[in-house]
Order: C-alpha cells, then sequence, then structure tokens
C-alpha cells in the first residue's frame, strides 16, 4: 500500500493524494488507534490526523483533493465550455419564444374567419 512520490535529501517524504486516502481509510475502517495503524505504515500519528482533516475539509467543500494548478485550470475551461453551450442554448429558445408570442398575439387581419373586423 505504501506509494511514495519521493523521498527528498532533507528526509521529508512526499505521499500521493491516493495514499493518503487509503491510509486515513484503513485506519478508520480497522477500529484501532491512530499511532497503531501510522507505525504499521511508517509514519507517526499526527500525520494520519492531518491527513484526514484535509480530507474532511475537501470533502466539506465538495472539492477533489490537491488538484494542480493546470488540472484546476481544465477542468474550469471544460466548465466554462459546457456553460457558454449551454446559455446560447437558452438565447435560442428564449428568442424562438419570443417570435411565437410575437406571432401569436398579432391581430388577424380582416376578412380572416373569427375576425370581428
Amino acid at each position: 500500500m505504501k506509494t511514495q512520490i519521493s523521498k527528498p535529501s532533507a528526509g521529508k517524504t512526499l505521499f500521493t493524494a491516493e495514499y493518503k486516502e487509503e491510509a486515513v481509510n484503513h485506519w478508520k475502517e480497522s477500529g484501532r488507534s491512530a499511532a497503531t495503524v501510522a507505525a504499521e505504515l511508517g509514519i507517526r500519528a499526527p500525520l494520519l490526523y492531518r491527513w484526514a482533516k484535509q480530507l474532511r475539509l475537501t470533502a466539506q467543500q465538495g472539492g477533489q483533493p490537491e488538484l494542480k494548478t493546470a488540472a484546476r485550470v481544465a477542468a474550469l475551461e471544460g466548465r466554462i465550455r459546457q456553460l457558454s453551450e449551454e446559455n446560447a442554448k437558452l438565447l435560442e429558445q428564449r428568442e424562438v419564444l419570443k417570435k411565437s408570442l410575437g406571432i401569436l398575439s398579432e391581430v388577424p387581419p380582416r376578412g380572416m374567419p373569427g375576425s370581428n373586423r
């Protein structure tokens, strides 16, 4: 289960978001203490608590944990494109409704059946 990205010379290990999520889920599902699970994983218990807090906060915000800037920009651009297409479709529908309302509210010319003039 240990998937590390890299181990810099300063001694600070970087873990993937998937690893953090798996570690927290393993701790929550096992019913054991954070210290026990952290010792099994080779990390300290406060780090496991911090990961759990981060995951809880991102879940409350409805976001995905630790999205990189490029991925976030791409996701936002996709959403903008989707909303622009929807906006264009709604504008077209509005114009059609305006035209149909104009046609239906016209007074029929004289001599037409149903005309009182």
